[in-house]
């Protein structure tokens, strides 16, 4: 039919493939799946690409000929679970990346013969296994991680995915002393003592630091590169939550401020909107410079929009947002809590709960109609 030969029932098929002995399906996957692999890579077909390496798994490592194969079938593994991982079916995402760990192990010192190739299956893996509640196995990925990881710079990921799983698990005292001694590690420790001297010293200093920096000579800042401290910003953003859920609020001012200085000193992180948007409210709601905070806030909107981050720009939005309802007219300005949820609801931010309440709330103090509340309530 059209020059192509098919089999006329799906018995038949099922027949046939029945009677191969198992061997022979499995090298027979294995081979239609790189012939087609090839051709995916080199058109950059990214379904074809999860079709093949489909079939190169149905036939698995016992069908692999040599050691230089189960690589190239490892890093085909690898490239289709960062293309689901990017559609979010962290399931298959998994199974490829365990799947591409199984063609390693085909060579038993894997970790010194393939390091970056292993590290970046096992992180990811260790992703995935989070994402889909897969905890026993996080934990062994990640001890695999912490035990092969040549230098604590390769450790980062599996110490943040474990911090996470500790969260989500209840045991927030427990992320929150891993936070502490992966930052002291990091030479980026809190005070121990958080008392109003410390807070203002931090304050203090941080003032000096922005004194004479004009809101374009902060927008041109660069990016920050290093790993050691993008790294450390996401561990203080990690501490502000859960020192929130635990509630041990004393070190939550000086948080943001120390974030502000890492960015002054390395560049402006995908966090940093978020810090300028606390020290804006920090200044105009506690501190009473209104002026000076609403200047910040408007600014954290601003690097926003420059560094865009789907994961952060909702918490950079819900922060700006209790300056901006004392500056603004409030009728109009808490439609920017409504906007928070709404960025937070696309990426999965924890803050849309924040966003939904506080939104909710204010509809009350602003005099909007009843009935409308309710609707937004029942939306939101």
């Amino acid at each position: 039919r059209n020059g192509k030969f098919y089999f006329m029932h799906d018995k038949l098929q099922e027949a046939a493939y029945s009677k191969m002995k198992p061997e022979e399906r499995c090298l027979h996957h294995n081979r239609y799946g790189l012939a087609l692999g090839f051709v995916a890579v080199r058109e950059r077909d990214d379904r074809l690409l999860l079709t093949a390496v489909t079939q190169i798994n149905h036939g698995g490592p016992q069908a692999v000929i040599d050691d230089e194969q189960a690589v190239v079938v490892a890093n085909l593994n690898l490239d289709a679970g960062k293309k689901a991982m990017y559609m979010s079916d962290f399931f298959a995402a998994h199974s490829f990346f365990e799947h591409g760990i199984s063609y390693l192990r085909l060579r038993r010192e894997y970790w010194n013969e393939h390091y970056d190739l292993s590290l970046e299956l096992f992180n990811l893996a260790a992703k995935c296994a989070f994402m889909n509640a897969e905890h026993d196995r996080l934990k062994m990925l990640t001890e695999q991680i912490m035990h092969n990881a040549r230098c604590f710079n390769d450790k980062f990921q599996a110490i943040s995915v474990t911090v996470s799983l500790l969260n989500c698990s209840g045991n927030v005292p427990a992320a929150v002393e891993l936070v502490k001694t992966t930052l002291s590690n990091l030479d980026e420790g809190l005070p121990s003592a958080i008392t109003p001297t410390v807070i203002k010293r931090y304050l203090d200093n941080t003032k000096t630091y922005l004194a004479n920096l004009s809101d374009e000579s902060l927008l041109s800042y660069k990016a920050m590169i290093n790993p050691s401290k993008i790294f450390t910003v996401e561990l203080l953003f990690k501490m502000y939550g859960y020192l929130t859920l635990i509630d041990k609020r004393a070190a939550l001012p000086i948080i943001p401020l120390k974030v502000i200085q890492i960015s002054l000193t390395y560049g402006m992180s995908p966090h940093s909107p978020t810090a300028f948007a606390q020290y804006g409210s920090y200044l105009a709601l506690i501190e009473d410079e209104f002026e000076e905070g609403y200047r910040y806030v408007k600014f954290a909107l601003s690097l926003m929009k420059k560094i865009p981050s789907r994961a952060h720009d909702s918490t950079t939005m819900f922060w700006s947002t209790h300056t901006r309802i004392h500056i603004e007219p409030m009728q109009s300005s808490i439609e920017c809590y409504l906007d928070a949820y709404k960025a937070a609801m696309k990426s999965g931010n924890t803050y849309a709960v924040s966003s939904s309440s506080v939104y909710n709330n204010c509809c009350l103090w602003s005099g909007k109609e009843l009935n409308a509340v309710v609707d937004s309530m029942k939306d939101t």
